[in-house]
């Protein structure tokens, strides 16, 4: 698709799936299984799923919601925007200039309007974001968007300040970071909701994508009673003098730059046995620790922190209620892939120095059994199915997928299989619960 030259729209409405085969064939080499399952399966939710029909065209604005610059507009929560009983749609206005933007400084902001239900709201931020994963605007790039970016803007959306799309373009199943953020939340650990959402570019599908929260303080609100402490994201980077003190790994994201509890981790790490074990817990929430590091490996995310050195995908909140730091996941999208030793491979500083001690490693363990628990008592694996037949039509006629549908059909059983199979797995790697 190509959007030098477009001008681009963005709205939030029930997405009606659309009655469209668009594969997209790209070789890479997935195995090839029939497809032979219907193309509207039941929905997350008992509501009867929504004819197939083609998706809608640009939507026609009443003279009185035209108004830009939507000041703190709350006819929609955020628990309403992240329902699963139906896929949001949404569209965006941005002009030439903003559009040449995005190509030149792809990920600085720039003005665009947002059209939820037939109201405007801008001018709002849009810039692209990702690493690996990222692609230029015209190649369905995952966006943040900033409601609260200009001072002539709308400044909330519901009560978010903001919003990330992901493209799912390292996501073979265009699925896991739905699953596994529930599975993290459930498991008491502070993680962004997470549901599909449909973009369209000027009557054209852009594509389908995962919704999440934003990573700030209002997200920090929804999980903390004090929001003054200070958030960093690790990136490529560990608890050790060679990295907290470096912006470029632990970059500051809310509240003050104060790297005094980062580096009195850190210090306390460089001992060994219970008493490094005991000098991190002045800095760290240990509990919260093992309940994240555990969640991260029932569902197998282990290009996250702590199974990798140095790590990243995760923010720490440094609670003041607790004193201690709290871990956030982030980029999950490559969960579920690789099912192997999972303990083994934990190498980060934190999880290292945990794995020595027979009481800290055990309290771990006996967490991961605890989210393994729940994900077999929700049944999360019946859960992915219904959310891989909620969202297959709209898969199917996603322009700008990076793989084509037999790819997509086998990681997403690859998946599944993987779910049902866990608790023989985590027993073979980790042994029985403490």
């Amino acid at each position: 698709m190509q959007l030098q030259n477009l001008t681009l729209v963005v709205w939030a409405a029930c997405a009606c799936a659309p009655n469209v085969s668009n594969d997209n064939d790209n070789d890479n080499g997935a195995p090839s299984d029939s497809d032979t399952r219907s193309d509207t399966g039941p929905l997350v939710t008992d509501d009867t799923p929504p004819d197939v029909v083609e998706g809608p065209s640009t939507p026609v604005l009443d003279e009185d919601s035209q108004t830009e610059g939507v000041t703190g507009f709350t006819a929609i929560t955020s628990d309403e925007l992240f329902d699963e009983s139906r896929i949001p749609e949404f569209y965006l206005e941005l002009s030439d200039a903003a559009l040449a933007d995005l190509r030149r400084d792809p990920y600085e902001y720039t003005e665009a309007v947002m059209i939820y239900e037939g109201r405007r709201y801008g001018p709002i931020g849009i810039r692209t974001k990702g690493e690996n994963s990222w692609r230029p605007f015209a190649q369905k790039s995952s966006v943040k968007i900033d409601f609260n970016r200009y001072d002539n803007g709308p400044d909330r959306f519901g009560e978010l300040k903001g919003l990330t799309f992901n493209a799912m373009n390292e996501d073979y199943s265009m699925m896991h970071e739905r699953v596994a953020y529930r599975l993290y939340r459930e498991s008491g650990v502070p993680a962004a909701r997470a549901h599909h959402a449909v973009l369209y570019v000027n009557d054209e599908l852009y594509g389908l994508f995962v919704m999440l929260d934003t990573i700030d303080d209002v997200f920090l609100s929804r999980w903390f009673s004090d929001t003054t402490g200070s958030m960093f994201e690790q990136h490529d980077g560990d608890l050790t003098d060679a990295y907290v003190q470096d912006n470029l790994y632990f970059q500051l994201e809310e509240g003050e730059d104060d790297r005094t509890a980062l580096q009195g981790l850190a210090d306390a790490l460089e001992g060994s046995g219970p008493e490094a074990i005991d000098a991190a817990g002045q800095f760290l929430d240990w509990d919260a620790f093992h309940r994240y590091w555990a969640a991260g490996s029932v569902v197998m995310n282990f290009d996250a922190y702590p199974f990798r050195f140095a790590g990243d995908d995760c923010h720490l909140y440094f609670d003041p209620e607790r004193s201690g730091f709290v871990y956030i996941p982030h980029g999950v999208d490559e969960s579920f892939y690789s099912d192997d030793d999972f303990e083994g491979r934990a190498n980060g500083h934190i999880a290292a120095k945990c794995r020595e001690v027979p009481a800290c490693r055990d309290a771990w363990a006996t967490r991961v059994y605890d989210a393994l628990d729940y994900m077999e008592s929700a049944d999360l694996a019946t859960y992915a199915e219904q959310v891989r037949d909620q969202i297959q039509p709209w898969v199917e006629a996603d322009p700008e997928r990076n793989y084509n549908m037999e790819y997509v059909r086998y990681y997403q059983q690859d998946m599944i299989d993987k779910m049902r199979n866990r608790r023989a797995s985590i027993e073979n790697w980790i042994g029985p619960r403490p």
